[in-house]
């Protein structure tokens, strides 16, 4: 290749660098400047962000769209338009990692062990809360699991399990490993197979039977402020309910 061929490639590359660089030193500024107003407040018209991080046009909406992804801002335009500041909830943080895994073709079972661990922990920080809150919260979970008939539909329990886990997050006070949780159960349900309802089978009674001793087993853990015996009966009702949801989404 001539010198002049190589120079040119050169000086390309580093014109790809130097853009790059402009583009995430105006995204670390305006992440900064949306971080500093309410959710929802307006950060600025296009114009004054220019003139205010000293950058073109094109790198601003560059950086735009990169926070746009992140959730931090929406861009409107027309009359009433301009840049404003968000904040990413935790719905759409689920299901844009979740999606990124997929992308990644990771294994659910390793997905699914990794769900188990974060419940056994938080089993265990539950059982070493508070003991008058954790035996309130124990006693109202065992009337409702209680109230859970044989015959009961697989949405029914799923509500009710739902239900459990975040007051069970709530009183280990464990909000980001809630999230943590709720992202690999999203990627989870990503690859499940549609489901084949039988709520009415005999197959399905005995889960509704196991599951409802299995939540008993963790709520007495809680109770009585047995780490370790929380930690046992979090593994075991995961088994179950992992179980279950392999044999309802079997091909």
């Amino acid at each position: 290749m001539p010198c002049t061929g190589r120079a040119k490639m050169v000086e390309g590359v580093m014109s790809q660098r130097e853009a790059r660089t402009a583009i995430d030193a105006a995204a670390i500024a305006l992440r900064g400047i949306v971080l500093g107003r309410e959710p929802g407040a307006m950060i600025g018209s296009e114009d004054a962000l220019i003139a205010t991080l000293g950058c073109s046009r094109s790198t601003l909406r560059q950086a735009a769209r990169l926070l746009e992804r992140e959730g931090l801002l929406k861009v409107r335009r027309g009359i009433n338009g301009g840049y404003f500041g968000s904040r990413p909830d935790a719905g759409s943080i689920e299901a844009t990692v979740s999606a990124y895994l997929e992308a990644l073709d990771i294994d659910p079972r390793d997905v699914t062990i990794v769900a188990s661990a974060l419940w056994v922990e938080a089993m265990r920080k539950a059982a070493g809360a508070d003991g008058a809150q954790a035996r309130a919260l124990a006693e109202r979970l065992r009337a409702k699991v209680g109230a859970i008939r044989d015959d009961a539909g697989f949405e029914k329990i799923r509500e009710v399990e739902l239900l459990i886990q975040a007051e069970i997050f709530a009183l280990a006070r464990s909000a980001y490993v809630k999230l943590i949780f709720d992202i690999n159960v999203a990627f989870s349900k990503r690859r499940f197979a549609p489901p084949n309802p039988d709520d009415t089978s005999e197959a399905h009674r005995h889960f509704v039977r196991a599951w409802r001793g299995a939540k008993a087993l963790e709520l007495s853990a809680i109770a009585e402020g047995d780490r370790e015996l929380a930690a046992m009966a979090g593994m075991h009702s995961r088994k179950i309910w992992h179980q279950r949801i392999a044999a309802r989404h079997a091909q």
